[in-house]
Formats: C-alpha cells, structure tokens, sequence
C-alpha cells in the first residue's frame, strides 16, 4: 500500500487518505479444539495437474494428493487424510511437486453448509455440515476430526 501525502484541504483531489483504506479481517478459526492435537506436516506427493488452494481437505488418490471428495458409496469416496498447508501447483507427470499436509488435528468445519467461520476448502461434493462432520469410519485417518467450533 502506498502512503500518499494530503491534506484535507483538497481530499477530493487526492483521494481517500490511506490511513481511511484498511484492511478487512475476518474471524476465521482453523481449529475447533485441542484434541487429537495437530502433529507437524508430512510432505506427500501432490496428484497430476492439480492446483491445491491452501487449508484444502485432501485424500489420496493412486497414492498421490488430490482434494477428498465425498460420495454415498464409501468405495469410490476420496476420504480426507488431511489439510494442505500451503497452496500447490503441479504438473503432468508429477515427480517433484509435494504438499505439506497435516495429518492430525480438530478442525473448524464451520457454522453453515456454505462453511462460513472456516478457512478449509472443499471439494464442491461435501455441500452440507452434515457431510463434513460426520464421517465415522470414512475419514481416512481416525486422528483427524471435523467439527463445528463452539461459539461461547
């Protein structure tokens, strides 16, 4: 941002002063509690031609990382193993490219079926809280939980 000199004299001339241009922050919590406690990232192969946004729920397709994607038939369901830290570009044929994901952890799966509270990403197929928070015995990983933040 660029900090312009003014005076209010002419503040239609120049503008909205920069001290008026802020910044919006959201209050959006990752966690939703402290157990099972989220472990450090392991780094796993990203899948090919995929662009992953950061705090995407991910699974493992062909031993490879591509976004969970839910389905009413457990055996072609992708289930979530994790949630990518940082955003992810691959190509075709990927060798080289991985993505940091954890593993473990309690996360905010919103308030809302549209997620809102929530930085997660996920696949367009999870549409409801619903399908987001209730997956005993699909989750890929049984220390990786999703759930509504409590708000006091």
């Amino acid at each position: 941002m660029a900090n312009i000199i003014m005076s209010y004299k002419n503040a239609h001339v120049r503008g909205v002063p920069a001290f008026e241009v802020m910044d919006l922050y959201t209050d959006s919590n990752l966690l939703a509690g402290a157990e099972p406690a989220v472990q450090g990232p392991r780094r796993i192969l990203l899948g090919d031609s995929l662009t992953l946004a950061p705090f995407s729920v991910v699974g493992l397709s062909s031993g490879k990382l591509v976004m969970a994607t839910y389905n009413a038939t457990l055996s072609s369901a992708i289930k979530p193993i994790g949630v990518l830290l940082h955003g992810a570009t691959s190509g075709s044929s990927n060798t080289t490219v991985f993505g940091e994901v954890l593993l473990t952890g309690n996360f905010n799966a919103g308030v809302n079926d549209t997620g809102d509270d929530s930085p997660l990403v996920w696949h367009a197929s999870f549409d409801t809280l619903a399908k987001k928070t209730t997956w005993e015995g699909v989750v890929g990983n049984p220390l990786l939980v999703f759930r509504q933040r409590r708000i006091v």
